[in-house]
């Protein structure tokens, strides 16, 4: 029953990362342009293009879009843009993804341990001016809690103990199975693997299959 809870536990918290379901509740997670429709959050056109496309990030913000810039002129260096992020105060060690074309954006994105300091700023090429600042504490309800799970089951939210406590959890599944197959082999008839007989109606297997 101990283990049981872990293994529940983890079997949640490592579905997003599923092709199907995990795709699916990310999209319905997400929504678009992260839930705020365009011009309620920035008043800048937003592209195509996701997050995920361009930067690693943190999973609830995959389907993020990405702005667009609206300057005009001689785009910033790429000084310039890590200076603009420091003045804003992200964390350090974030990555940079660089403009892919005229319209394109200087991303900033760190995904320390801690959550609370998960932060994705983009920056307009030709102005520095930040176009979307998006923080842990403005994910939705939903995207906040998947993005928790996901922490814990890689034993990143709570340090040493979260990895020690995930560390338990995976001493007792071996535990389980090779208890398993110890339980089995003293209590199966002397001299025998304990299968059970075939059923006596063959019929049986239609419904089992």
């Amino acid at each position: 029953l101990f283990v049981g809870v872990f293994i529940v536990f983890l079997a949640i918290t490592g579905m997003p990362w599923s092709g199907v379901w995990g795709g699916k509740v990310n999209e319905w997670a997400n929504g678009s342009n992260f839930g705020y429709p365009d011009g309620v959050r920035v008043n800048v056109p937003m592209s195509g293009q996701t997050l995920d496309q361009i930067a690693k990030t943190s999973w609830s913000l995959e389907q993020a879009q990405i702005p667009e810039s609206t300057g005009h002129g001689a785009p910033i260096t790429l000084d310039d843009a890590i200076a603009g992020f420091d003045a804003l105060g992200l964390h350090r060690g974030y990555a940079v993804s660089l403009p892919q074309k005229p319209e394109g954006v200087f991303s900033g994105s760190v995904y320390p341990d801690d959550l609370s300091r998960q932060r994705v700023v983009h920056l307009d090429q030709y102005t520095g001016e930040p176009l979307a600042d998006m923080t842990y504490a403005e994910y939705g309800p939903l995207g906040r809690a998947l993005e928790w799970g996901i922490n814990t089951h890689m034993g990143q939210t709570y340090g040493v103990a979260n990895q020690i406590v995930l560390l338990l959890a995976c001493i007792g599944i071996v535990l389980l199975a090779v208890s398993a197959a110890v339980m089995w082999w003293k209590r199966r008839p002397s001299g025998s693997l304990g299968v059970p007989p075939l059923p006596s109606d063959r019929r049986v297997f239609i419904g089992l299959l």
